[in-house]
């Protein structure tokens, strides 16, 4: 990301969120890197938890191409 396309923010946190998304951070990745990973994760983890569900409840219509 360029700095024309970002712009600075202030995202209050406690010092042990702070501590623990700096303890994630790979040498080269910025801040921005890591919580767009993060947010990347939990998007995954949820659809595979509603698919999981859906799939349990056995409500779901089969798609074929």
């Amino acid at each position: 990301m360029t700095e024309s396309e970002c712009a600075t923010k202030r995202i209050p946190v406690c010092p042990s969120t702070w501590e623990s998304v700096h303890q994630l951070r790979m040498p080269g990745q910025t801040y921005d890197d890591v919580i767009r990973e993060l947010i990347r994760t939990n998007s995954e983890t949820k659809l595979i938890e509603e698919t999981e569900r859906i799939c349990k409840r056995g409500h779901f219509v089969e798609y074929k191409l």
